[in-house]
C-alpha cells in the first residue's frame, strides 16, 4: 500500500477555477477525508509528488497553492493534522516550493515547455536538471517529515 498522510476532513466544495469543463471539476468535495500521497521518484528522471486522494477522488495538492493559497485553515478543513494556520503555511510554502522546483527542473530536462522544436531547447541541461531535483528531494522530504512530526 502507497505511504500517505491523513490531512484532515474538507470544510467547503473546492471547484477548480483552472478547469476547461463547463461542470467544473471538484477540486476537494464537502466532507471528505482527503490524504497526501508520499512522493517518489518516477521514470528514472523526475519526482511524483502532491497526490490527494480520497473515497472517489484524485486530485493534486496544488489546489493548495493556487485555489487556497490566500485561505486560512478554518475555512478549509472542519478538522486536520495541521493544527494551526502556522502550520497550514508551512505546509502551502513548501508545496510553493517544490511545485516551482518541479517546473524548473522539467524545463532544464527537455530544454522548453511543452513542445520538442529547436527554436525552444535553448535551455537544455539535464546535469542542471539533476541538481535541481536533488534540491526538490530536500524539500519534498521536509514536507513529508514535517506532516509526519503532526501525526504524533
Amino acid at each position: 500500500m502507497t505511504d500517505s498522510i491523513y490531512l484532515g476532513e474538507v470544510k467547503q466544495q473546492i471547484e477548480s477555477t483552472q478547469s476547461y469543463n463547463p461542470e467544473k471539476d471538484s477540486l476537494c468535495i464537502l466532507g471528505e477525508q482527503i490524504y497526501l500521497k508520499k512522493h517518489s521518484w518516477e521514470c528514472g528522471w523526475y519526482w511524483g509528488f502532491g497526490y490527494i486522494s480520497a473515497i472517489g477522488l484524485h486530485t493534486h495538492a496544488s489546489v493548495f497553492t493556487h485555489e487556497l493559497l490566500w485561505h486560512n485553515i478554518n475555512e478549509v478543513f472542519n478538522k486536520s493534522i495541521l493544527k494551526n494556520n502556522i502550520d497550514f503555511w508551512i505546509f502551502k510554502d513548501l508545496l510553493k516550493q517544490a511545485y516551482t522546483l518541479q517546473q524548473c527542473a522539467e524545463t532544464y530536462q527537455y530544454g522548453g515547455h511543452c513542445i520538442t522544436n529547436s527554436k525552444t531547447k535553448i535551455i537544455r541541461n539535464k546535469r542542471k536538471a539533476k541538481s535541481i531535483n536533488k534540491d526538490l528531494e530536500k524539500v519534498l522530504d521536509q514536507l513529508w517529515n514535517f506532516l509526519k512530526g503532526l501525526e504524533k
